[in-house]
């Protein structure tokens, strides 16, 4: 319970609704533990002749002064009664207490999708999306599950054993025909001892349970976001193959836990049948009539029965802390790039940009050494250089995707660990080689440049990206609903309509990473129009693998994968380095 109690607070927003859950859930276990137990034992006997003397008994003082002259009519009563208020405070309980198990549910599934939003690129880079999808979803929903339960179940399940034992001690005061039967009552902490032992391993199965299930999302979202490459290698059998062996495996674990839980309520039965059955013996030589075992019986039964489910909410704790886990490992991950307490507020940049003895590192990997380049403001500046020499690093460290780890950044004379990361990405715009559009309206994708622009900018930027004609040609123009990562649209299309968004930013810092390498030569010439007037007037980093888009760069940074790590090894006009630089002469060459 200790665990869980941190998320408690998340039943704020809905207290009412918890309190009167919890209300109503109290009186269902009343009448559950106490109300069924006493009618057997003070108001059947006012219904029915004993089989001994052929007369009904004696109605109680508190039924003679509910009901008067008409006893028989209000003891028949009484049963419909309190299986009606039973029935209604059970539903009201669940109701509510279901309702404030799904608010949970949105805020515990919002914070930790928001706290993904947060971390840095280089988290994301070291976890499968697909297992980080099971976190949101799967395991947010397992721990809503629990959280529910709880609430539900802790104050009700106690209440139910407290009300039947406290009939039980009543009875067996109020004759003492019936003391043996406390014996049976005994036996209830014997059933502590089996829920224990399942409890300890079914923990180490849910683990692997739940952890498998993030194996099989992967797998999955992996899978679906990469069909075509599936297709080209034809690797449908593989990937089969692959999810069965994750399906059989989390099918396994399952099984484990299912196993484990399952064997809760036959234990508690076992040791609670032996400790009555005991009683029972003992009772019955004491003269105990079955008139006075009934009542008796029916509250050991509401006495046990929430000792199995508490058992069984135990395992499903188990099971929930396992989820919690894996949701705690995201919350509780430190963010690695974060505003400094003194940041200060930064406006519009002018665009110069100046890098200083920059190193950078993936773990162990050094991808960035020595690193010394002053750009002006307007200037536009090409990357090349083999694979892995550190290109796209270099340029993810201006808006900070990745923090510099010796060196710095400067951005018009200012540290860009020193601005607010939101003042330092308002002045960058990115067109990136994956067209990065959302599910919604293309007018709603151009405007993530700019949430507060008109539908005239809109147009604007559209029309300056080459993307208005064929936009106005789409079924619903700009009202056109796109799908996932803007299905619907060719590849030249959506990488259009980023760049009206990149327009419609207008930011004074623009980063083009291969924005037109996916593209065929046709939807390329059309682009690398719309990308020289977008990066007019601004400072432009030029990440590109075909020469031919860097034509209209003043200067050219060459950077070489050494043993040290990447290096920028020529920096220069086309004319200067050609002849200086094998590795530029190289590359160039080839694609003549």
């Amino acid at each position: 319970m200790k665990r869980f109690r941190p998320y408690f607070p998340y039943f704020k927003p809905v207290k009412v609704k918890l309190i009167v859950g919890i209300l109503a859930g109290l009186v269902a276990a009343a009448a559950t533990g106490a109300g069924l137990p006493l009618m057997m034992d003070q108001v059947f006997p006012v219904i029915f002749a004993s089989e001994d003397s052929g007369k009904v008994a004696d109605a109680p003082g508190w039924l003679e002064w509910l009901a008067g002259s008409n006893v028989l009519v209000v003891a028949c009563l009484i049963l419909p009664i309190v299986f009606v208020v039973k029935g209604i405070s059970t539903y009201v309980s669940k109701l509510l207490l279901s309702y404030c198990g799904l608010r949970v549910l949105e805020g515990v599934r919002v914070d930790i999708f928001s706290k993904l939003q947060k971390l840095s690129l280089g988290f994301h880079g070291k976890h499968k999306g697909g297992d980080l999808l099971s976190r949101v979803m799967g395991d947010t929903m397992r721990l809503q599950e629990v959280l529910m339960k709880l609430v539900q179940n802790v104050i009700i399940l106690p209440g139910t054993l407290i009300f039947s034992l406290s009939v039980l001690v009543y009875l067996s005061l109020k004759d003492s025909s019936v003391m043996f039967m406390l014996l049976g009552i005994l036996t209830i902490p014997l059933c502590v001892f089996p829920i224990r032992i399942f409890l300890k391993r079914l923990a180490k199965k849910a683990a692997l349970m739940v952890g498998k299930q993030g194996d099989m999302s992967a797998t999955v979202s992996e899978n679906l976001a990469s069909q075509p490459a599936v297709r080209a290698f034809l690797m449908e059998e593989k990937e089969i193959e692959k999810l069965k062996e994750d399906t059989s495996e989390f099918l396994e674990f399952n099984f484990e836990v299912q196993k484990y839980r399952f064997l809760v309520s036959p234990s508690v039965e076992m040791v609670s049948a032996v400790g009555i059955g005991f009683a029972i013996y003992f009772g019955a030589q004491q003269g105990l009539t079955f008139e006075k075992f009934t009542p008796l019986l029916m509250a050991l039964y509401a006495a046990y029965d929430p000792v199995k489910k508490l058992g069984n909410l135990g395992s499903l704790m188990k099971e929930g802390e396992a989820a919690l886990d894996r949701l705690e490992y995201v919350l509780d991950s430190r963010d690695e790039i974060f505003d400094a307490e003194d940041a200060v507020p930064f406006g519009e940049a002018r665009g110069d940009v100046v890098f200083e003895g920059c190193e950078f590192s993936y773990d162990d990997d050094v991808v960035l050494k020595d690193i010394d380049v002053r750009v002006d403001a307007g200037e536009t500046i090409a990357l090349v250089g083999e694979s892995g020499a550190g290109k796209s690093t270099f340029v993810s460290l201006i808006p900070r995707f990745f923090e510099v780890q010796k060196g710095s950044v400067k951005i018009d004379g200012v540290n860009v660990n020193m601005m607010l990361k939101s003042d330092l990405r308002k002045n960058i715009a990115l067109v990136s080689q994956q067209p990065l559009l959302f599910r919604g309206t293309v007018a709603e994708n151009i405007l993530i440049g700019d949430p507060d622009a008109g539908m005239d900018a809109v147009i604007d930027a559209a029309k300056n990206a080459s993307a208005h004609d064929f936009i106005s040609g789409l079924p619903d123009g700009y009202d056109t609903v796109l799908g996932e990562r803007g299905e619907g649209l060719s590849g030249g299309q959506r990488q259009r309509v980023v760049i009206a968004r990149a327009f419609l930013k207008d930011a004074p810092i623009l980063i083009l990473d291969e924005a037109t390498s996916a593209l065929d030569s046709q939807s390329e010439a059309q682009i690398q129009d719309a990308l020289r007037d977008l990066s007019r007037g601004r400072t432009t980093f030029l990440i590109a693998h075909r020469f031919s888009s860097i034509r209209d760069a003043g200067r050219i940074l060459v950077f070489a994968k050494t043993l040290e790590g990447g290096r920028i090894v020529a920096d220069g006009s086309h004319d200067e380095i050609y002849e200086s630089c094998s590795i530029y002469k190289g590359l160039y060459d080839k694609q003549k």
